[in-house]
C-alpha cells in the first residue's frame, strides 16, 4: 500500500478527518448521552436495582442518577490529564491508539456488565480512553492544518460530537419498545467499540504532527511530511522556510526548559494567563447549562414541561439532531469570523434563551408554556454549537507554546470534564430542590461570557501557532494581550502557511515538473 494512502495536501486532511477525527469524536459524543437513555429500561433496572431510577422519587432518584451519569465524567478527567504523559513521549498518533484501546476495554466491560461493581469500573476506564482521545485530537489537527483553515478543522469535530449525541438518543428512543430483553441496554453500550476500531486501524494511515517531529529532532521525517501535507516538492522554499522557522521557535522554548508547573507561573511568556483562558473557556462551555440538556433532556421534557414518555424521548432526541445545524454554521464562520465574535454571539444567545426558559416552565400551568418552552430549548441549542462545541478544544491548543501545547490542552479538557462532573452531579438535586430556578444560574453565567471574552480574550484566528508566543509576551502588560493580538503584524511563518492558492498552484506545478 502507497503510504498515507498515496494522498497528498487538502484530500490527505479530509480523509484523516473522515477516518481518525469523526469515529474519535463520534466516540466522544455517544459516550456522553448514551447512558442518560438506558436509565430508565426495565431490564437495566433488574440488573442494577442499586441505581434504579424509575421506581424512586426525590433525594434518592437524584441521588441514583447522579452516581451513573457523573462517574463517566471523573475517568474523562483522569484521561485527560494522562494525555500529558502520553502525548509528548508517544507522538500523537500512538497516544491516540493508546487512549483508544483503554476505551475499548472499558466498553467492553460495560456492555457485558451483571453487576453493579463491574459497571462502575466500565465506565471509568471507558472515560480514561474518551477523555484521552478528546485531548489529543485537537492537538494533531492543529498541528497539521494551516492557520487560514485551522479553525475549520478542528472544529468539524464538533459536527461529529452533535452527531454522536443525537445517534445515542436516537438508538436509545428505538430501543426503548423493547425494554424488557438486555439488548436494550448492553448493545447502546457497545455500539462505540465500532468508532474505537475504525481510530485504531485508521490512526497509523496518515502522518504525525510535523510540529511533535521538530520537537523531537526528527527534522527529514517533519520536512517530508510538511512537504506532503502542503502537497509540494521537498526541496522547496516554502517547506525550507516553514521548517526553519519552527527549528528557530522551537530552540528558544527548549532554552526556556519548560515543564507542566510553569504553566501556573506569572512570567513574560504569560503561561499562568493562557491556563486561566483555556479554563475559563471551558466553563463557558459547562457552566452555560448545554449539558443539563445532553444528560437530563429526556427529564426535562417528561418532569419540567409535562410531555409524555414517548414524545418526550422523541424530543430529546429531535433537539440533540438539531444541535448538528448549529454546528455546522460554527465550520462555516469560524475562519471567516473568528473565534471571539462566536464565542460572544453564542454566550449572549444561551443565556437569554435559559432566562426565557425559565420565565416559560414557571408559567408551565398556563396553555401553550409547554410549547413555548419547548421553543426555548430548541434556541438554545442553535447557540450553543455556534461557540462552544469544538472552538473551545481549538482555543487551547491555538494560544499555547509547542513543547507544553499537550499540557494546556489536557488541562483544558481536564477542566471540561471537571466542571461536566460538577453539572451531572447538581443537576439531578437542583431539579428537585429549586426546579425552574436553575435555568437562572445559567441564564447569569451565559450573558456574562460575551464581556469576559471581548476583554480578555486575544483572537486567534489567521496566525500560526508560533506566533501566538509573541502576542502573549511581546505587551508590556497581560491586560494588554488582547489588543496586541488586533495590531501585532503577522509573522513571516503565518505569511508562508496562508500563501495563496496560486502560489500554492505554482509550487504544484514546480513539484510536479521536477519529479
Amino acid at each position: 500500500m502507497a503510504k498515507y494512502l498515496g494522498l497528498r495536501g487538502e484530500t490527505l486532511g479530509r480523509v484523516r478527518i473522515l477516518l481518525v477525527v469523526v469515529p474519535s469524536f463520534l466516540l466522544f459524543g455517544y459516550n456522553q448521552s448514551a447512558i442518560g437513555g438506558t436509565l430508565g429500561f426495565a431490564s437495566f433496572t433488574k440488573y442494577f436495582p442499586r441505581i434504579d431510577t424509575t421506581n424512586t422519587t426525590g433525594a434518592l432518584k437524584a441521588e441514583n442518577a447522579r452516581t451513573v451519569v457523573a462517574i463517566y465524567t471523573l475517568g474523562c478527567l483522569i484521561g485527560a490529564l494522562a494525555s500529558i504523559s502520553v502525548g509528548n513521549p508517544l507522538g500523537r498518533r500512538r497516544a491516540l491508539v493508546t487512549f483508544a484501546i483503554i476505551a475499548a476495554i472499558g466498553l467492553t466491560l460495560q456492555a457485558s456488565s451483571f453487576n453493579l461493581a463491574q459497571l462502575v469500573i466500565g465506565r471509568i476506564i471507558s472515560g480514561i480512553g474518551v477523555g484521552g482521545v478528546n485531548a489529543v485530537i485537537p492537538v494533531w489537527q492543529a498541528e497539521c492544518s494551516k492557520p487560514k483553515n485551522r479553525g475549520k478543522n478542528v472544529v468539524v469535530l464538533g459536527i461529529f460530537i452533535a452527531s454522536g449525541i443525537a445517534l445515542a438518543s436516537w438508538v436509545n428512543f428505538g430501543l426503548s419498545f423493547h425494554q424488557k430483553n438486555s439488548v436494550c441496554w448492553r448493545l447502546p453500550l457497545a455500539l462505540p467499540l465500532i468508532f474505537c476500531a475504525l481510530i485504531c486501524s485508521s490512526a497509523f494511515l496518515f502522518p504525525e504532527s510535523p510540529r511533535w517531529l521538530v520537537q523531537k529532532g526528527k527534522l527529514d521525517e517533519a520536512k517530508t511530511v510538511f512537504s506532503i501535507l502542503e502537497d509540494t516538492n521537498v526541496e522547496s522554499e516554502h517547506v525550507a522556510v516553514e521548517l526553519q522557522c519552527l527549528q528557530d521557535a522551537y530552540a528558544r522554548q527548549a532554552a526556556r526548559e519548560q515543564g507542566f508547573l510553569d504553566l501556573f507561573k506569572p512570567g513574560r511568556q504569560r503561561l499562568l494567563y493562557r491556563t486561566v483562558l483555556s479554563i475559563l473557556i471551558n466553563f463557558c462551555a459547562q457552566m452555560t447549562g448545554a449539558n443539563v440538556i445532553t444528560y437530563y433532556g429526556t427529564t426535562i421534557f417528561r418532569q419540567s414541561l409535562g410531555f409524555g414518555p414517548q414524545q418526550a424521548s422523541f424530543l430529546a432526541a429531535g433537539l440533540l439532531t438539531w444541535k448538528i445545524l448549529a454546528a455546522s454554521l460554527a465550520y462555516y464562520f469560524v475562519d471567516r469570523a473568528g473565534r471571539k465574535p462566536l464565542f460572544m454571539v453564542a454566550g449572549f444567545g444561551m443565556g437569554a434563551s435559559m432566562m426565557c426558559l425559565a420565565i416559560t416552565v414557571s408559567q408551565i400551568q398556563h396553555s401553550g408554556a409547554g410549547a413555548a418552552a419547548t421553543f426555548f430549548l430548541f434556541m438554545f441549542m442553535f447557540f450553543f454549537p455556534l461557540g462552544f462545541l469544538g472552538a473551545n478544544f481549538l482555543y487551547g491548543t491555538e494560544i499555547a507554546p509547542q513543547e507544553l501545547r499537550i499540557h494546556l490542552s489536557a488541562i483544558g479538557t481536564s477542566s471540561h470534564w471537571l466542571f461536566n462532573f460538577v453539572i451531572a452531579e447538581i443537576t439531578p438535586i437542583a431539579f428537585t430542590s429549586i426546579g425552574y430556578r436553575y435555568y437562572i444560574v445559567y441564564a447569569c453565567t451565559g450573558i456574562a461570557v460575551a464581556p469576559m471574552v471581548y476583554f480578555l480574550f486575544p483572537e486567534t484566528n489567521g496566525r500560526s501557532l508560533e506566533e501566538m508566543d509573541r502576542v502573549f509576551s511581546e505587551p508590556e502588560h497581560w491586560w494588554q494581550v488582547t489588543s496586541a493580538a488586533r495590531s501585532l503584524p503577522r509573522s513571516v511563518l503565518a505569511d508562508v502557511e496562508n500563501m495563496d492558492e496560486k502560489v500554492m498552484g505554482g509550487s504544484h506545478v514546480e513539484k510536479n515538473q521536477e519529479e
